[in-house]
């Protein structure tokens, strides 16, 4: 509580000195998006909130999905769900952790986001996007192994999921779970970045992250116009490497089926289009 009361006292007499930047990290679950805001997170002008749901609840308690006694619990959002009070006092929340950082940039990521892309433009209307992609076969995967260890569809999320995206695809395996979500999460941000202004967002494949990370990490730091050398980007890419084997083909066809074209694409690295 006096902790609280301190924090809004300096951020009361601190904030007239910074303006409100947010920027948001986009990508499906698994597609490397924790790894990607840690290592931007190294810039001292950058204050990261890493999954930070406690502020989203705060204001949209409706957006938690993860806990199963929270009423009529929302996971696809969109502009019609935003309420200019409550996300007034989403957005303090957000720049008094800019501010309290003593930061330029408000980086924020939350994969879920993906589903609420709408919301976040109406919510943020002066906000930038990074949006990561990966190989849909990687991530359905890495998801897969999240399930088994039963961590990955806690409290509401499966069942929203099952509820907003009606398909008929009849899914068996815990792959083929993990590879319907990547694809719904890839339809939402696809169809948003095709139509958004190209000023707004920057895309990076997670295989050009890995492979290419220094140039890649430049264009980032242009794109939110921070300053940067070229001793920190060695620095803050030397460990950007891959941990697993990347995979190129699989042998169940329903796999394919659900990933359709998008998927074909990022196996390539040929995603996006536009």
């Amino acid at each position: 509580m006096i902790i609280e009361f301190i924090k809004n006292i300096l951020f009361h007499f601190k904030k007239n000195k910074y303006t409100f930047s947010p920027v948001f990290i986009i990508g499906c679950g698994r597609s490397g998006t924790t790894i990607l805001g840690r290592t931007l997170s190294n810039h001292p002008k950058i204050k990261y909130l890493n999954e930070r749901r406690d502020l989203w609840h705060k204001i949209y308690p409706e957006f938690n999905i993860w806990e199963e006694n929270v009423m009529n619990s929302k996971l696809y959002a969109n502009e019609k769900d935003y309420c200019k009070e409550k996300s007034s006092k989403l957005r303090n929340l957000f720049f008094k952790e800019q501010v309290l950082g003593n930061a330029t940039i408000l980086l924020e990521k939350l994969p879920i986001n993906n589903f609420r892309l709408k919301f976040l433009q109406k919510c943020f209307p002066k906000a930038k996007y990074i949006y990561l992609t990966r190989n849909g076969l990687e991530v359905s995967r890495s998801i897969e192994k999240r399930i088994q260890k039963n961590n990955w569809y806690t409290g509401n999320k499966f069942r929203l999921l099952q509820q907003h995206f009606k398909d008929k695809i009849n899914i068996l395996s815990d792959q083929q779970k993990g590879m319907w979500e990547w694809k719904l999460s890839m339809d939402q941000s696809d169809v948003f970045f095709q139509k958004l202004n190209r000023e707004k967002f920057i895309h990076l494949s997670y295989q050009d992250f890995i492979e290419n990370t220094e140039d890649f990490l430049r264009k980032i730091f242009e794109f939110i116009e921070l300053e940067i050398n070229d001793e920190f980007l060695e620095i803050i890419s030397q460990n950007i490497k891959r941990k697993n084997n990347a995979v190129t083909n699989t042998t169940d066809k329903k796999i394919l089926e659900i990933g359709g074209e998008i998927l074909k694409q990022t196996i390539n690295n040929s995603y996006p289009t536009f």
